[in-house]
């Protein structure tokens, strides 16, 4: 019986040269010399695949070193308790499935991965079995599939996290603002003038946002701003606010303060320079830009 489990069907030369059959040399020959001669090799060959390919789809990529620590751990643990001996050279392949495992629960957010890893395994076991197609043209399909289940499911995940993100900001900026209605004119200066966008978005509501937007044609708050500040005069100061009694604003009700002479108003415009201020329902007076008009 030839040695080679993988040769079926080839004879040997008395040179040692494999042969296809009567027709002459075996193509594959140097191929079959890269195999892994025993069922132990292959297996970890495939866990060490599953692993590599699985590590770029981890939900949280900083926190790599936990599979790892997992699986370097699994094999302290077998070592120190002498069962490595008992599982006769199979302790790395344990603690192979332990990393996997780790990896796979790892990339939960988008299971599509664990399919891009097993389409990876077939491939392999196709690639181990050339001259033989069909395991690899299999694995091929799978990991074409899987590559495009594991794109929409991204592309979902992105959108879930922009909502998130979204109201998140939103339920942010319903717990900040200013609680006199002059130092929304200092938040809005110091925001422009500093280039700081936390100061001016922040406080901003969502209908002000749009209209920040619409006036710079940015995308985004924090690119309006920045817009902003390249309009903003070299020297310009932030505006100091006044002593006067602050308006008596009921919760939900509205106030306006003029910015038409600040660094705000000049590099907004005129046709933003007056700040439309709500007061939040809250205990303490707090207020937020709602809008803006024009001079």
């Amino acid at each position: 019986m030839d040695a080679d489990p993988w040769a079926t069907g080839r004879r040997r030369t008395p040179s040692g040269d494999g042969a296809a059959g009567p027709g002459g040399p075996d193509p594959w020959q140097h191929w079959r010399r890269l195999r892994p001669r025993s069922v132990r090799g292959a297996s970890g060959l495939g866990i060490l695949g599953a692993a590599v390919l699985l590590f770029p789809f981890l939900d949280d990529p900083d926190r790599w070193w936990v599979p790892v620590g997992l699986g370097f751990g699994t094999l302290v643990l077998l070592a120190l308790l002498r069962l490595d001996r008992l599982l006769n050279g199979w302790a790395p392949h344990v603690a192979g499935l332990v990393l996997v495992g780790a990896l796979v629960q790892g990339t939960a957010r988008n299971p599509w991965a664990w399919g891009l890893a097993t389409a990876a395994g077939v491939v392999v076991a196709g690639l181990l079995l050339l001259p033989r197609w069909k395991v690899l043209a299999a694995g091929a399909v799978l990991l074409v599939l899987a590559g495009i289940g594991y794109t929409f499911r991204s592309v979902e995940l992105d959108r879930e996290q922009a909502r998130v993100d979204a109201q998140a900001g939103a339920q942010m900026r319903t717990e900040l603002g200013v609680d006199r209605p002059q130092l929304a004119l200092v938040a809005l200066d110091s925001g422009v003038v500093g280039g700081n966008p936390a100061r001016v978005c922040r406080l901003a509501q969502d209908a002000a946002i749009a209209q920040l937007r619409t006036a710079t044609g940015a995308a985004t708050c924090e690119d309006a701003v920045a817009v902003l500040h390249t309009r903003v005069p070299a020297g310009a100061e932030v505006t100091t606010p006044d002593r006067r009694p602050d308006p008596d604003v009921p919760p939900g009700g509205t106030t306006t303060v003029d910015a038409c002479a600040t660094p705000w108003g000049t590099a907004a415009g005129p046709a933003m320079g007056r700040v439309e201020l709500t007061r939040t329902d809250a205990a303490t007076p707090t207020y937020q830009v709602s809008a803006f008009t024009p001079c």
